[in-house]
């Protein structure tokens, strides 16, 4: 044919009897036949790659599995055709190579916390490789990183510990901070009657609010400082004998 087409995301590397004569643009162009010669087509999209999983030790002497995904795309169509007999081939293969590597210099808390960092460090080093035959390497992600079941029980454990101990810690910094509450009130309430006697009466109008209480808290002789105590039996059976040894004594009119 003495013409062909372009689409908008190709490029169409024309050869003149062997010799790279130009990449056509898109849109329509002419040719001649037998001289004229398209041998490559190149997609300037984005190109993703499911990269396979690749299995390895990481540094902590741990087997896992990691799956990634690559996106990539061809900047220099020339160098692509020209310094490579396969781009794809080529980027894809040192994806494979970068993870490995990446997977042996990496501890397992690495793969699993730092999965952005990763990414971006093999981004780097397949990008170090790619950019010769024109290829960009827009981001590398970590999708999984797959352990045995024993491990995963293990780590599960190991986690499990981690926040039982933060809570146990927490736990005892607020009752630090409990303790010094009540020394202080205890320092503001002494020597002040008067603040000890109100404090005692909020107390007990919360616990009659609550309607819950399984206590009696009433004012007696027996109150220390202003500071309602509870009554029990004895208390009881000693208040309701007082009015009759008072009419014992009590003069007869």
């Amino acid at each position: 044919m003495f013409f062909g087409i372009v689409k908008e995301w190709e490029r169409h590397a024309l050869f003149f009897l062997g010799r790279f004569s130009r990449m056509v643009e898109p849109g329509l162009y002419f040719k001649v036949p037998l001289l004229h010669r398209v041998l490559y087509k190149i997609d300037l999209r984005i190109i993703s790659y499911n990269v396979p999983s690749q299995r390895g030790l990481t540094r902590d002497n741990i087997p896992v599995e990691v799956d990634a995904i690559m996106y990539y795309q061809v900047k220099d169509p020339k160098a692509a055709i020209l310094n490579v007999d396969d781009y794809h081939a080529a980027t894809r293969m040192s994806a494979l190579s970068a993870i490995r590597d990446m997977v042996g210099k990496s501890t397992l808390d690495e793969l699993l916390g730092e999965r952005d960092k990763i990414g971006l460090l093999l981004q780097q080093h397949i990008e170090e490789f790619a950019r010769r035959w024109g290829v960009t390497v827009h981001s590398v992600e970590v999708k999984d990183v797959i352990v045995a079941k024993e491990l995963e029980e293990a780590i599960s454990r190991e986690a499990e510990a981690e926040r039982e101990k933060r809570a146990r810690v927490k736990l005892a910094e607020a009752e630090v901070l409990a303790a010094d509450a009540i020394l202080e009130a205890a320092r503001r309430y002494d020597g002040n009657v008067t603040a000890l006697q109100i404090r005692s009466m909020n107390m007990l109008y919360e616990m009659c609010m609550e309607g819950e209480a399984t206590m009696v808290f009433v004012p007696t002789e027996r109150t220390i400082g202003g500071m309602p105590s509870f009554v029990g039996v004895q208390s009881v059976q000693e208040l309701l004998k007082r009015p009759r040894e008072e009419d014992k004594e009590a003069p007869p009119a």
